[in-house]
């Protein structure tokens, strides 16, 4: 009879125990707080629960990238998974974020899964549950190995966007140069409120620049092929078109 008795009680034991594995298995998350420093591994799950307010939630779960995890998030009222209200994917790879809404306040129960096709990808995360205020943006969801790797990249751009943009101004500044030629304008040529006046470069108002060819018939100007015909106007001696001077700027 106690043989008995000790052979029923050994499969409610090992239930009790199962059942205390899966209650502690389940980790607390707390609304709009992330949990750091997770882990799971190829073919494995983490269990949490959650008591939220009525409203809209959305998970997030980050994960450094040369980990490669791949992840699924599983939403249900209820710890045995049997009553789902939200999934963040339905096949293999990676869905690290998932929204839902409940309507009244209540717990809610949050299984994080390995989600690759070979069960082989496994490392750290970051999980949290929020509310649409509190949802991370792309700075807030960076890790501290992430912002090293963002501010290294950003620390070999940042000089190499100002020299490209340095260089072409360069060029273009060169190119305007080519494109015109300096000449002495009389003196009605010059607007009066310039006229006995020195720009801040250095250079007397009286220096300006004329194109390197008119623009209508393509020929060479020169100080003596040109008629100036009003302040910082000229015209062209071969075929009278009008052309607008600009003051040298060195």
């Amino acid at each position: 009879m106690h043989r008995r008795q000790s052979f029923l009680m050994a499969p409610i034991i090992i239930s009790l125990f199962l059942l205390m594995g899966t209650v502690s298995a389940q980790s607390n998350l707390v609304a709009n707080i992330t949990r750091e420093n997770e882990y799971v591994w190829g073919g494995d799950s983490n269990d949490y629960m959650a008591d939220l307010d009525a409203g809209h939630w959305t998970i997030v779960v980050n994960s450094e990238s040369f980990w490669d995890l791949e992840v699924k998030i599983t939403v249900a009222t209820d710890s045995g998974y049997t009553n789902v209200i939200a999934e963040s994917g339905t096949d293999y790879g990676n869905y690290p974020r998932v929204s839902f809404n409940l309507a009244s306040a209540g717990t809610v129960y949050i299984r994080i899964s390995e989600n690759s096709v070979y069960s082989d990808s496994g490392g750290s995360y970051r999980v949290g549950v929020y509310d649409d205020v509190h949802i991370p943006g792309f700075f807030e969801s960076l890790s501290f190995f992430e912002w090293i790797i963002l501010i290294s990249v950003l620390s070999f751009l940042i000089p190499m966007i100002i020299c490209v943009v340095a260089i072409r101004r360069s060029r273009r500044t060169t190119k305007r140069t080519m494109d015109t030629i300096a000449v002495e304008a009389p003196m009605h040529a010059i607007p009066n409120r310039y006229q006995g006046s020195v720009q801040t470069h250095g250079s007397r108002t009286t220096t300006v620049r004329l194109p390197v060819v008119c623009p209508s018939c393509g020929a060479q100007i020169s100080h003596e092929s040109v008629d100036w015909t009003g302040p910082l106007e000229a015209q062209c001696g071969y075929c009278g078109a009008t052309m607008r001077a600009t003051f040298e700027n060195v």
